[in-house]
Parts: C-alpha cells; sequence; structure tokens
C-alpha cells in the first residue's frame, strides 16, 4: 500500500505514560522502528478531552513524551467521562461503554493499542498486544482488580481484533489454549534492545557516574523489575541470605524497580534476614542509568515466577553481563543456552546459580560471550517489518 493510500494509525498511548514498564519501552522502541520504515502509515496518538473540560488534560501533558516517535502527531477526543471517572472504572474492572469510533466513520483507521485491551470499538479494524497471560496463571501476583478486568475484556477485544500481537512463541501458544485463536490470526512481535545503548563497551563515565549516584562499588549482584509478587524478589533475597558470608561481603544485592504492589514481604525478607547493609533498593531508576546498571553487574538475576518476555536479561546479556534466570514463561526464547536457569520455586536452586557464577570466572567469561552473540539476534526493525505487514493485513480484510 502506498503512503497516499494508508490508513491513519490511530494509537492508544496509555503504555508510554511514566512511568514505564518494560511494555512503555516495548511499544516506545517498536513504534520508532516503524516510524522509519518507507511507506508506513502515519502515526496518530489518542488524546481524550472531557468534553465539559476547556484545558489541557493529564494525557495531552504526557503526550509531550512521544515527541521522538519520528513523525507523530495528536488526535485529539472528546469524551462524555472525565479521566478520573475513567480510571475508577478501571480500578472497578470496567471500561467506558462508549465505542471511540461510535461516531466516526471506520475507513481508513486502524487503531492499534498496545495494552492489553483499548477502548470498545463498533466498526473500526484494530489490532492488540499482549504481553503475558499472569492474569490467567498467576492472577493472585496482579495489582486490585486487574485480573477481573484483563479476563473480562481480554477475550472480547480478541475476538473482535483484526490481528493480534504477542511478544514470544511461548504467548502464542498460551493464546491458542486459552481462547482458541488461529495461528494465522497471531503474530509474534519480539522485543529487542537498542543496541547503541546496551552494549559491553560502555565508557567509564557513565559507569562512575552511576556508581557516585547510587553509592555502590562495581560489583554486585543486580536484579531490575517492578517490585510486585510475580518478580520473586522474596525468595531471590532468601536465596541471597544463603549465599556464603565472603560472597555477600563482596557482592551486594541491588535491585532496582519501582514499588509496585503487593510487595511488603520483600522488604519483610531483607529485615528478617539482617540483609539492611547488604540488600540495596534504587527504587524507580532513570533510563539513562540501566545500561551502566547493568554493566557495572558482575551477575543479573531474575527469577520470576512467569515472564510473557524478559526484557531485563535481554537487556543485561546485551550488556555482557551473565544471567541467572528461571524457565518460567517465555524465558527460555530470551536466554537460550547463553544463560544459567535456576528453580523459581526452589530457593536453594537460586542460591546455587548465583554462587555457580560469581565463583568461576570462567563461566562469567563464557556467560557473558554466549549472551552478546543471543542478544544481537533481536533487533527492533525486524520487529517494526513484521508490525508494518501486520497492519496491512488489518485494514485490507
Amino acid at each position: 500500500m502506498h503512503a497516499e493510500e494508508a490508513a491513519d494509525l490511530l494509537v492508544e498511548p496509555s503504555a508510554l505514560y511514566p512511568p514505564w514498564s518494560g511494555e512503555g519501552y516495548y511499544t516506545r522502541e517498536l513504534l520508532k522502528a516503524y516510524a522509519a520504515l518507507p511507506g508506513r502509515f502515519p502515526v496518530k496518538f489518542l488524546v481524550y478531552r472531557f468534553f465539559l473540560r476547556p484545558g489541557r488534560t493529564p494525557s495531552e501533558r504526557e503526550s509531550a513524551l512521544l515527541a521522538d516517535i519520528p513523525g507523530a502527531t495528536l488526535e485529539f477526543r472528546r469524551r462524555p467521562l472525565p479521566g478520573a471517572v475513567v480510571s475508577l472504572m478501571r480500578r472497578l474492572g470496567l471500561r467506558p461503554p462508549i465505542p471511540l469510533d461510535l461516531f466516526r466513520s471506520g475507513k481508513n483507521h486502524l487503531y492499534f493499542f498496545p495494552n492489553y485491551v483499548g477502548e470498545p470499538l463498533a466498526r473500526a479494524p484494530f489490532v492488540p498486544v499482549i504481553f503475558d497471560f499472569a492474569f490467567l496463571k498467576h492472577p493472585e501476583t496482579l495489582e486490585g482488580r486487574d485480573h477481573v478486568f484483563l479476563r473480562r475484556y481480554v477475550p472480547r477485544t480478541l475476538r473482535r481484533a483484526s490481528r493480534v500481537v504477542v511478544i514470544s512463541e511461548c504467548m502464542k501458544n498460551d493464546l491458542q489454549q486459552a481462547y482458541g485463536l488461529p495461528p494465522e490470526k497471531i503474530a509474534v512481535i519480539r522485543p529487542a534492545v537498542d543496541h547503541a545503548v546496551f552494549r559491553p563497551d560502555i565508557p567509564e563515565g557513565p559507569r562512575a557516574a552511576v556508581r557516585a549516584k547510587y553509592k555502590l562499588e562495581g560489583g554486585y549482584i543486580f536484579s531490575l523489575s517492578t517490585l510486585e509478587p510475580r518478580k520473586n524478589f522474596v525468595r531471590l533475597i532468601e536465596a541471597y541470605a544463603q549465599l556464603p558470608r565472603d560472597l555477600q561481603d563482596r557482592y551486594p544485592l541491588v535491585i532496582a524497580g519501582g514499588m509496585g504492589w503487593k510487595n511488603r514481604a520483600i522488604f519483610e525478607m531483607a529485615a528478617r534476614r539482617k540483609l539492611e547493609n547488604r540488600v540495596r533498593f534504587l527504587g524507580y531508576i532513570a533510563e539513562a542509568d540501566r545500561a551502566p546498571l547493568y554493566r557495572e553487574a558482575t551477575v543479573f538475576a531474575l527469577p520470576s515466577l512467569y515472564e510473557g518476555f524478559g526484557m531485563p536479561v535481554l537487556e543485561a546479556m546485551a550488556c555482557g553481563t551473565p544471567v541467572v534466570t528461571s524457565p518460567g514463561g517465555a524465558l527460555p526464547e530470551v536466554g537460550g543456552e547463553a544463560v544459567i536457569y535456576a528453580d523459581p520455586f526452589d530457593v536453594e536452586s537460586i542460591s546455587k546459580g548465583l554462587a555457580s557464577v560469581l565463583t568461576r570466572p570462567e563461566l562469567r567469561e563464557r556467560l557473558s560471550a554466549a549472551g552478546l552473540k543471543r542478544a544481537a539476534e533481536f533487533q527492533w526493525a525486524d520487529g517494526a517489518r513484521t508490525l508494518a505487514g501486520v497492519f496491512r493485513d488489518a485494514v485490507e480484510k
């Protein structure tokens, strides 16, 4: 399809609102790569205004952060409910009942919902992104009534969607098993990394800056993810407590990530094990700090119970940092044979995985080289080309 014949691509931008998680990084980088393609559809971000509110809305202010998507513009939509009411409905497991396109022709409009479920549509084609099935496999780990919302609206979204994007083959298989979707309706678009940012030869300047900023010395066990139950931080801390004291003295455990939810047990475990001086919580870190923090680590650990992909594992490998992770969900698709796998439900298994990397320099070297080779296989440009095909199929159906 030629650019002049292209549909407007209307993107629901909630995944890109701060603070970012993996969904936000995925959406931004994939759309940046897509926007660089020739003949792509014009990208417009949906911005909602309550019809009685004359001034700028929070979503308009947050949309200013989308400027690094080349050529993207904003599409303003009035709706009868203020944003606070829409947010309350989401917390109650509901979404607005009025279709976005009720008073608009669906012709030349394609909607992209890169956060599982968007607002309802009457007739326009749309493509959602499903990142994981924690709401089915581990609903107890989700915040509030998120699992209720997703259980209710994901099936409806899948039935109406023109095509569906998932981020791993594991997710594709889960989607087929859970909802019986035909394989030809599902597109796997794997996350990648910016290899100019996440690389082993990060200059000393940025590395020294993060050491000073977070009061760290080089060489530590690093973990990065939102502090919530599925990431398994409680068992990670307990596994760290089982390491010999000399390893604890040499390698502190450094955990970075937003506060998330249902995380009191994480801090209680550190206190119970009397590890307050050895376990460091950095909180939500700036994007520019991520790659240097990976590179300064001796090992990266993410023994999650379940992941739809596992971007931090890929980022760590791209920085040449050895990884200890779990076989939960799609993580083996990311790590391949370039990481150490530990049983996420077995504290001793996690501890042994960490100890093996910390005490064996030759293993660290082998994992670093294998991780770099593995990470090079993941490129945003590949995903963008697949996404372009998905969008063309959706508007031509």
